[in-house]
């Protein structure tokens, strides 16, 4: 409220940084109780069936404040139809926000996320493609492990879950989970979920 009412550039900048830091703790904060749901949910599944798209678009609708706060643009990819598949769906939706959420808080100003959706013949494919900082020269178990983060990641607030818990969720729903650096910088976060 404060932001909007407030045409000053330099108490625009302050107020953007406050609110930058708070987003920042309750986002650690989140991944935490994220984890902890993660872990009951693996084994009391309450399936239904999850349109992939929809579900993506949600995700990226609620981010879009976020994005906006760090003058980062968020891009969706979906067919039309978009995949459906038989999924817990509150576990994928924590798979899907854990992913879209460290793209955001990785990428620099004026970069582009994109969440790509898509169907193969037996897997729903979402990829998060981002060209934020990358992995750091680190291997992809390094950074998957609970509370482990990138060596060049340490001046940005963060629990080291996200990428644990989306590669819980894709063991507990039969998938597989993959990141992987790009060429130029960056990372394509890889969510392969089977469609029966």
């Amino acid at each position: 409220v404060a932001l909007l009412q407030t045409r000053e550039d330099a108490t625009r900048a302050t107020l953007r940084t406050m609110i930058r830091a708070v987003d920042d703790s309750a986002r650690s904060a989140g991944q935490l109780l994220d984890h902890a749901a993660v872990v009951y949910r693996s084994d009391q599944r309450t399936e239904a069936v999850v349109d992939l798209g929809a579900l993506a678009a949600d995700i990226v609708h609620s981010y879009a404040p976020t994005a906006e706060m760090r003058d980062i643009a968020l891009a969706l990819e979906a067919p039309d139809p978009a995949p459906r598949l038989t999924a817990d769906r509150l576990l994928l939706e924590s798979a899907l926000r854990n992913l879209v959420d460290n793209a955001i808080k990785y990428s620099p100003a004026d970069a582009t996320v994109t969440v790509q959706v898509q169907a193969g013949p037996a897997f729903a494919v979402v990829r998060v493609v981002d060209r934020g900082r990358g992995l750091g020269g680190q291997v992809q178990a390094d950074v998957m492990g609970r509370f482990r983060r990138g060596a060049n990641v340490a001046d940005v607030v963060g629990s080291g879950l996200g990428l644990t818990i989306v590669k819980d969720v894709a063991r507990a729903m039969g998938g597989t989970f993959t990141i992987q650096e790009r060429s130029g910088g960056g990372v394509c976060a890889e969510l392969s979920l089977p469609l029966v």
